[in-house]
């Protein structure tokens, strides 16, 4: 893939650098905050090399790209001036509950993707720790383990410092003073008063002692305040002195509404989250199931990562989660399944090698390339995503896997899912339950497959069970002196157009067709043997010669068991009659045709 190239379509297509408000990333994608979203044209940038597709959600126009999501981004950032592009005037919308709320949302989710790369990665060392655990190379008791273990938690502890960042960024405040309130709330000394919960008095103002330790609301909200204040003291402060003073009121405001107020609304909102979680937790291993369900769904809209506050204020307040993360996996490996599945039906080369690499890329915890590459592309897999997941969720529960870090829900950190106390085989069992269901699943839903480039796929004109040409009654067609092709025993008396085609040869009887594609493809459809000498009898042309015609629409009908009655073998026989002009014309798929899928394979 050229970086630059796809960066550089990207941007056009979104409505240029200057319909560009913000851009951000995650593991996979590209997120624009775009002042028209009207001018940006899915359509044109699905087809880009290098992109999967496109979502919208939450006030973010959301570009896939997959693993290289990084590699773009830089070359974007160039071409575009900046990752994230200084607040401009724009006409501004009318209030309503709906805008209101996807601003928020919006807001809150940048707080956090640009930080999940060094989230997961953090989560990863906590993995490490355990592993090393596991093959008995620490002990948990051990400097070298604390240690570790510290350098994973630490990104956790120090929350507030990466989300205010964050914030500051998305919200165009100043970033220092944004991290000043970071460390007021970080602060031992305030921590540290009394005991958390203890309220106190600040110039006569109830200030509840809290740990804000992976807190990322507070911090948030106080950075939104911090904006509108900075306005007025910019505004007020005479010049001479702005320089110290401007902060000084900054922060001696918003430090007071922040630890007497936002801070602990903030803590009831966190409680609310926790009873809604509590609740969750009982239905036990139906929430997982029913959660890993929606996870594609959200994955698919780019919802998935409003979960992640809510995920931060799990790992806060006790220590794990049961539900998300977990539900997570079973979403993940299911992907993983679905994909495998779909490499080992294909016979597209290229699709192969896709799902090959996207089903690892899944088993890996990315699975942006299984969806949208694969599953979603051929559609019924994406539905034995949806059922795998459901059905592994329920196994994940009821076998009760658990986290106690944040860290990508995939292959590598199942140790850290698997609790203490629990059979690690047992654990473990989980992953090939949920690869295993969803890889059946999707094998035996079949799919439409892929053509391979510069090749056609033929379905059957007629419904009924495929035969080899070789085999037919009628030495002419056995002999494929006439050409490559296939024949059907019909189970019905309708013969309907494989593809777009003029309708180039029509016998008067009606036993006989002859069409021809755009590209030159030529097909005779031959109802039975010898029926021409029933001169009409039992054929009625629904089109004539020298209509074109569309893939799909009813040629001709035939009273299938009278003829059969009078002892004609009703063998239909389909032959590409310029077979010479084509490097190969082989049949793909036998046994019984609806008429649906692809038969004979032209190249």
């Amino acid at each position: 893939m050229d970086y630059k190239k796809t960066a550089a379509e990207i941007i056009e297509k979104v409505g240029g650098k200057e319909n560009i408000s913000s851009l951000t990333h995650c593991v996979t994608r590209l997120r624009f905050t775009l002042k028209d979203e009207s001018k940006a044209d899915s359509n044109a940038i699905g087809k880009i090399n290098g992109v999967m597709g496109t979502a919208e959600s939450a006030g973010q126009f959301q570009v896939i790209i997959g693993p290289a999501v990084e590699d773009v981004y830089k070359e974007a950032v160039e071409l575009a001036g900046t990752g994230t592009v200084k607040e401009v005037e724009v006409k501004k919308e009318k209030l309503t509950v709906k805008g209101v709320f996807k601003n928020g949302l919006d807001t809150l989710i940048s707080c956090f993707v640009p930080a999940i790369p060094v989230i997961a990665g953090s989560g990863m060392i906590k993995v490490l720790a355990t592993l090393l655990t596991y093959a008995g190379l620490l002990t948990t008791d051990s400097i070298s383990y604390t240690v570790l273990n510290a350098v994973g938690n630490s990104i956790f502890y120090f929350l507030p410092f990466f989300v205010g960042y964050n914030a500051a960024k998305k919200m165009n405040v100043d970033v220092f003073q944004s991290l000043v309130l970071a460390a007021i709330l970080m602060n031992p000394t305030i921590t540290g008063i009394a005991d958390s919960g203890t309220v106190v008095s600040y110039f006569g103002l109830p200030l509840t002692v809290l740990d804000y330790s992976a807190q990322a609301l507070p911090v948030i909200f106080a950075i939104w305040l911090l904006k509108y204040v900075d306005k007025l003291t910019e505004k007020y402060t005479p010049g001479i002195v702005k320089v110290w003073l401007r902060p000084m009121i900054n922060f001696i405001v918003v430090s007071a509404v922040m630890l007497c107020f936002i801070g602990p609304v903030s803590a009831v909102f966190g409680n609310w989250l926790m009873a809604a979680c509590t609740v969750m937790m009982d239905w036990g291993w139906l929430a997982v199931g029913i959660n890993a369900f929606l996870m594609p769904l959200m994955v698919l809209t780019g919802t998935h990562n409003a979960t992640i506050p809510l995920l931060i204020q799990l790992f806060a307040t006790q220590g794990f989660d049961t539900i998300f993360m977990p539900c997570g996996m079973a979403a993940n490996i299911s992907e993983a399944g679905a994909a495998a599945a779909v490499a080992v039906r294909t016979k597209n080369k290229d699709m192969r090698s896709t799902a090959v690499s996207a089903s690892l890329s899944a088993l890996l915890g990315i699975t942006e390339p299984a969806l949208y590459g694969v599953n979603m592309r051929l559609k019924k897999p994406f539905i034995a995503v949806l059922l795998g997941a459901l059905l592994g969720g329920f196994y994940v529960g009821f076998v009760g896997l658990q986290t106690s870090a944040f860290v990508t829900p995939c292959l590598l950190t199942i140790p850290i899912y698997i609790p203490e106390g629990m059979n690690f085989l047992v654990g473990l069992s989980t992953i090939p339950v949920c690869f295993g269901i969803s890889f059946l699943l999707a094998y035996l839903f079949g799919f439409e497959d892929v053509p391979e480039e510069g090749t056609d796929e033929i379905v059957s004109p007629v419904k009924g069970e495929v035969v080899d040409l070789s085999t037919v009654n009628d030495q002419v067609f056995a002999s494929k002196t006439m050409g490559e092709g296939f024949a059907v025993i019909p189970s019905e008396g309708k013969v309907y157009a494989p593809f777009d085609a003029e309708v180039v040869t029509l016998f008067p009887t009606g036993h006989a067709a002859g069409l021809k594609k755009a590209d030159g493809l030529e097909l005779l459809i031959h109802i039975g043997i010898d029926t021409v000498n029933l001169n009409g009898e039992g054929f009625k042309a629904l089109v004539k010669q020298g209509d074109h015609v569309r893939k799909g629409q009813e040629l001709i009908d035939f009273d299938l068991e009278a003829l059969k009655e009078k002892g004609y073998d009703m063998t239909t026989m389909m032959i590409v009659t310029n077979t010479q002009e084509y490097q190969s014309v082989r049949v793909e798929n036998g046994g019984m045709t609806d008429g649906k899928h692809g038969v004979l394979c032209v190249q």
